[in-house]
This record gives C-alpha cells, sequence and structure tokens, in this order.
C-alpha cells in the first residue's frame, strides 16, 4: 500500500486490517520524489496486489503504468477529497485523473453515496469498505477533574467548526470543549477560544490518543454530503458518546450509534453538544458497527 504527501490514520489501519505493507513516501508537487521512490519499491517487491492512497491523482497514474510491467491487481482507496472541488488546486491536480478509476481492479468507497460521484467506468467497480476501527488499540484514560467534550478539527473548509464553537460558548462555562490540530491554517477561529473553548494545536499521536480517552465525548462534521469522518470512528472505538452531522453518507455509516445534528441549526447543536455529557455509548449498536466494518474488509479480501 502507498501514500503520498499526507499519510491518513485510514491508510493505516486498512494495511494492518489487510496484512499489507504500508510505504509512505511525503512530498509535495511535483511529487518527483515520491513517484521515483514508489517505482523502486514496487519494481523490487514485485507485489500481487498495490494499494494506492488518493488523493493524489499522479500516484494513480504511476500505478497504472507500472502495472503494465509488474501485473499486480490495483485497488484505488478513493477518499473524498480525490472526487470533491472544494477548491481549484484539488480540481487542477485531481479531476484529470479521475477517469482512470476505471482500469483499476477495485475501487474502494467509504461509503454507498460516494458511488456517484465516481465515472461510470468505476461504478461497477466500486467496493464499499468502512473505516476497519477496530483496530484501533485505545489508549488508557486517566484520572481527570474536567469533563470535555473534543471536537478533532482538519479546519477543512466543510468543517462546520464556527457553527459549532458558536453554540459551545453559549452553553459555557457548563460545556467544555478541546479543539485539536493545527489552528493556523485558519487563525481567525481563535476569536472562539475561551476558559471553555480551547485550542490545543497539532498533537503528537500518543497525546491525541490520550486526549480523546480523558474525554467524555466526541463531536465532529462536515457540510458536504459524501464525506467520511475518521474522528467519527475513533470515538466508536474508544466508546465515547458521538455528535456528527445529519447526512445520509454518515447514517449510512454510522446507523443508530451518534446524534445526528443540522449544522446550521443553532438550537440542533446546542442539543447534540448536551447529549454528549447526558448519554453513554450504545454497545449493542457498536458491536453491529464492527461487524459491518468487517464484513467490507472480508469483501476486499475476497476481492484480492
Amino acid at each position: 500500500m502507498v501514500a503520498w504527501r499526507r499519510l491518513s490514520r485510514r491508510s493505516q489501519l486498512l494495511s494492518q486490517a489487510l496484512g499489507a505493507e504500508l510505504l509512505f513516501f511525503p512530498d509535495r508537487l511535483p511529487y518527483l520524489r515520491a513517484a521515483y521512490r514508489t517505482m523502486r519499491a514496487v519494481s523490487n517487491a514485485k507485489p500481487d496486489t498495490l494499494i494506492v492512497q488518493l488523493p493524489q491523482g499522479p500516484l494513480l497514474l504511476e500505478a497504472i503504468i507500472l502495472r503494465a510491467f509488474h501485473h499486480f491487481k490495483l485497488v484505488a482507496d478513493v477518499h473524498t477529497g480525490f472526487l470533491m472541488r472544494w477548491e481549484w488546486k484539488s480540481a487542477l491536480l485531481n479531476t484529470p485523473f479521475k477517469r482512470l478509476l476505471g482500469r483499476c481492479d477495485v475501487v474502494a468507497i467509504h461509503n454507498e453515496e460516494m458511488r456517484e460521484l465516481l465515472p461510470a467506468s468505476a461504478k461497477k467497480k466500486a467496493l464499499v469498505v468502512y473505516d476497519p476501527w477496530f483496530m484501533i488499540k485505545p489508549a488508557m484514560p486517566q484520572m481527570v477533574k474536567e469533563r470535555f467534550i473534543v471536537f478533532p478539527a482538519s479546519y477543512h473548509p466543510d468543517e462546520p467548526l464556527d457553527e459549532i464553537l458558536e453554540a459551545a460558548r453559549d452553553l459555557s462555562p457548563s460545556v467544555q470543549i478541546r479543539v485539536t490540530g493545527n489552528w493556523r491554517r485558519r487563525p481567525e477561529v481563535k476569536r472562539h477560544e475561551s476558559e471553555s473553548i480551547r485550542f490545543t494545536g497539532y498533537l503528537p499521536n500518543e497525546e491525541y490518543d490520550l486526549l480523546i480517552a480523558n474525554s467524555i465525548g466526541i463531536i465532529s462534521g462536515t457540510k458536504e454530503e459524501y464525506t467520511a469522518l475518521m474522528s467519527a470512528w475513533e470515538a466508536v472505538a474508544y466508546q465515547k458518546p458521538l455528535a456528527i452531522t445529519d447526512t445520509k453518507a454518515l447514517r449510512e455509516s454510522f446507523g443508530n450509534y451518534p446524534a445526528y445534528y443540522l449544522w446550521n441549526d443553532k438550537a440542533d447543536l446546542m442539543k447534540a453538544i448536551k447529549y454528549l455529557y447526558e448519554s453513554k455509548p450504545d454497545r449493542g449498536a457498536i458491536e453491529s458497527l464492527r461487524k459491518k466494518a468487517a464484513e467490507g474488509i472480508g469483501r476486499l479480501k475476497a476481492k484480492l
């Protein structure tokens, strides 16, 4: 399994679940160094199957070229960032490569709704593979005095961060929220900071996992219909109450486990935040989600 530029937690978990060697080649445009290292790795290993993490489009193109010489099965693990046009950069870098998905053996997608975004030639090859969250090994919680919820923020344009923090501010000081991630991507959000709302900045994996373990719940969300949320799967893995936006894709993925909210309805957001303080995780729903995720991995293994 090969990833360029950024390594997603989904790729880490998926490689573990499939028993695949994970190769990460961090690089920037025009990805020449990553392309060279990928060519050498594939030529030396001669794999039976190559899985590529998308985006980046040029990785898909190189994988198709390499397959002509090494004759492996090619799986595209397609993230919504490859299919959605959030900004000019993603449209320029990814759109020209979308049609190449039809030349893959399997196109792994995060939810059934994503199938609508695929080119016609790729739809019949699409397979829903939910994030294998059951591979996460939760950190042990510590004794902490504060009862806080966590917003694992990416600071991406589709995230209803301002709306959630405005609702949380109206509920303070009884509600405490910790916002993770590099807030410098959207420095204007710091105007929400207070004794109740704190920005942790980027945290190393161990510190992040410990923060989740010590929290009483997770709130996450997206304004887009097709987007998957790793932070929501982390909530399931840690058996934490979860609140996420009400979309078809998220309802398909998470069933009756979370509380769903309308991101543009402040009263609904406040209700969802209160839910995190008052509820307990549904263990029956967790087991159902475990079975569904394992079945998706099983179907992918069968294809390979």
